[in-house]
């Protein structure tokens, strides 16, 4: 075949060309120059980040007749050999076809002999963590002690699911995953050298959907100049990798944070028939979330390579947004999307999004908690707000329904905690039943509360976070611990039964009690306030 793709027509011939690996490139090149070489590597990281290419420069490299600083040639006989896979004394191992104990023992053998063309004999073993448990035991013992012209480089995707007693034979790199705008300007310089007519925003959008590895992104690259004609636009990227168009994701957002449920199915069969999956959708919304949260919290950690319209429209909607009221949403997202692979796609994804419509129900129920809530004042400001709650002629403004304290200045924890679950079972009765049983540590500016095994398996995750929007703070959710605390049943029922002791020692105490006991032999069998019925002469009345 005459022809080669983007991915091998661009395969890094110098380390200086490999992209996005600087620190470790930088090392080994310093080690090389030093003559510092290691008789064995480890290189770790996502696929198509340069793993197999870099043991191929370092295989280059110590072998190179005219090396450079650590940096091979690429001209002489050992780097053509190297690169093309010819020669004899570089050998490349894949571990996914060859993964048992008769493959090392044919390294074993062939280590013992020093190299016949050049310097050092290479071993590049790749997927090595595919190898089984035998292979890598055979294999232990010449890794530790190779001979003088031995080296063996190791690449793998998954560096935890290889041996310890392997990787610490290693000097162990890591190949990091690489930004957007990294894979961006590398895709813009092929672009420019290959002649391919390019957007700038297809650029992006190819180096987005790349997941940060390169080859990913010349492999797409190669696969949309056959669908664009040789160019890279736009329009066509989005068409042939079903991209979502960030204008849709943001007039979905603004239909269900707006409750409108029709117009939010609408713009989803819309979507549909345009191409896209109900899940790449969904996942497009997610994404859009995830920023609009760090958006929320620090305009800072939301990424610099954002389209100007989507980033306004990312300010725009931050301010004045709680976070908590947007991450009750994206929970309840996150959730739905899981439960599509026993659920028809179109049908789920049309209920989940009526479901996200009709959150806003929760806060239509409660006047004094709107939507958007910034977090509570400090201290000083509540009370300085508390003295302006009166108008300038002294007349005082009307109350809130549900005045919850806020800090424990204001009241007792356990006292700000029971006055919340009764005024949450105007809301959501089931869910303050449950919050009756749950211990509160502590009840300020944040909250803390302990679940027993069962209480967590009863509230979900929807359930904890639409409590945490209305409460308004930030709630943290613990496992029980012995000698805690005590629920609000619990300290409710403990002050009933110290109730229920008093009054009997009163009785028992009081002589006309003693003197009915005598005289009839009665045995004091219960004790009722004054004014309690009990429970046999409620009713009807025929028993007393």
């Amino acid at each position: 075949m005459s022809y080669l793709v983007l991915a091998r027509r661009w395969r890094p011939r110098k380390f200086a060309d490999l992209v996005g690996q600087d620190i470790v490139v930088r090392t080994l090149r310093n080690a090389l120059a030093q003559g510092r070489l290691a008789h064995a590597y480890l290189f770790c990281g996502i696929r198509g980040v340069g793993k197999t290419t870099l043991a191929r420069l370092v295989a280059m490299a110590i072998n190179c007749e005219a090396a450079g600083d650590g940096e091979p040639c690429g001209q002489c006989a050992s780097c053509q050999g190297i690169f093309d896979g010819s020669l004899l004394d570089v050998q490349e191992m894949d571990a996914a076809s060859h993964t048992g104990v008769d493959d090392i023992r044919e390294i074993i053998d062939g280590v013992r002999y020093p190299p016949a063309s050049t310097r050092y004999k290479v071993y590049i073993i790749d997927e090595a963590h595919m190898l089984s448990r035998s292979a890598f035991n055979a294999l232990l013992k010449t890794l530790e002690e190779p001979p003088e012209w031995a080296v063996f480089i190791l690449a793998t995707t998954e560096a935890e699911k290889l041996p310890v007693t392997v990787r610490s034979r290693c000097q162990r790199f890591d190949l990091r995953r690489l930004g957007v705008m990294e894979i961006q300007a590398y895709l813009k310089q092929v672009a420019e050298s290959e002649g391919i007519m390019h957007d700038e925003e297809a650029l992006q959008a190819i180096a987005r959907a790349a997941g940060g590895s390169v080859r990913d992104a010349l492999s797409l690259g190669e696969r949309l100049l056959a669908y664009g004609n040789g160019a890279w636009r736009l329009g066509d990227v989005r068409q042939a990798l079903g991209l979502v168009e960030d204008d849709l994701s943001c007039r979905l957002s603004e239909a269900l944070f707006a409750g409108r449920g029709a117009e939010a199915v609408h713009l989803l069969r819309e979507a549909q028939k345009a191409g896209h999956s109900v899940r790449a959708m969904l996942q497009s919304l997610a994404s859009l979330w995830h920023r609009l949260g760090c958006s929320i919290v620090d305009r800072g950690l939301v990424h610099e390579d954002l389209d100007e319209p989507v980033r306004q429209w990312l300010d725009s909607q931050a301010e004045g947004m709680s976070w908590l009221w947007l991450d009750l949403r994206y929970q309840v997202l996150v959730q739905g999307m899981r439960d599509f692979d026993v659920l028809d796609e179109g049908l789920g994804g049309e209920m989940l999004l009526l479901r996200l419509a009709g959150l806003n129900l929760l806060d239509e129920q409660q006047p004094s908690m709107p939507a958007f809530r910034h977090p509570p004042p400090p201290a000083k400001q509540r009370a300085a707000a508390s003295s302006t709650a009166e108008g300038g002629d002294g007349e005082a403004k009307p109350a809130a329904k549900h005045k919850l304290p806020l800090d424990r200045h204001d009241a007792p924890a356990f006292s700000a905690w029971a006055e919340a679950v009764e005024a949450y079972a105007g809301v959501r009765p089931g869910i303050a039943a449950i919050l009756e049983h749950v211990v509160c540590t502590e009840f300020g500016e944040r909250v803390r509360l302990q679940l027993s095994p069962l209480q967590e398996r009863q509230l979900s995750v929807s359930d904890r976070g639409e409590f945490e929007a209305w409460l308004g703070r930030e709630v943290f959710w613990e496992r029980r611990q012995h000698g805690s605390g005590e629920s609000l049943s619990e300290q409710r029922q403990r002050r009933i039964q110290a109730e229920e002791e008093r009054l009997r020692r009163v009785a028992e105490q009081d002589p006309h009690v003693r003197l009915l006991r005598e005289k009839l032999d009665a045995e004091l069998v219960k004790v009722l306030p004054a004014g309690v019925q009990d429970d046999r002469e409620q009713g009807n009345g025929e028993e007393r």
